[in-house]
């Protein structure tokens, strides 16, 4: 039964992938442009992503932001990146954030907002889809594999 439900699971990302990629979405993590980091491996990015890594190499606290609906490019990303659904990744956070080892989550409406939170907050990082990305903020990893 849970070999049953672990392919039901890939067969869903896969499907949501494939979604996001035709819709255009191409998830990237993004940071403040003051981070030190200039670009993640993708063990780096998944590290970041759950909660493994809650500092920079400069210091600075990690501090994750989201949209409060479930947007594609975002959930696309979490798949690629941690093979998490974005409710496995709050539960992850949840985990963190009771037992006093990091901040929660910040959320915002829509991608958008998440963007400029990342630009306003220094060691804000979030996933979003590269179209929504500016100069505002620095694109350290794309979950296609492109430079």
């Amino acid at each position: 039964m849970a070999l049953l439900a672990n392919r039901t699971g890939r067969a869903l990302s896969v499907a949501i992938l494939f979604a996001a990629a035709g819709a255009g979405a191409e998830p990237v993590v993004i940071v403040h442009p003051s981070c030190p980091a200039k670009s993640l491996d993708a063990d780096d990015a998944r590290r970041l992503l759950l909660g493994e890594e809650l500092s920079w190499s400069n210091g600075d606290a990690t501090q994750l932001i989201e949209t409060r609906s479930e947007d594609p490019a975002t959930t696309a990303g979490y798949l690629a990146i941690a093979r998490k659904t974005p409710s496995q990744i709050r539960s992850e956070w949840n985990r963190l954030v009771f037992s006093g080892r990091a901040n929660p989550p910040l959320r915002f409406g829509s991608a958008s907002e998440a963007r400029d939170a990342v630009a306003r907050f220094p060691g804000a990082f979030a996933v979003i889809d590269s179209s929504l990305a500016d100069s505002s903020v620095r694109i350290v990893f794309r979950a296609s594999g492109k430079r």
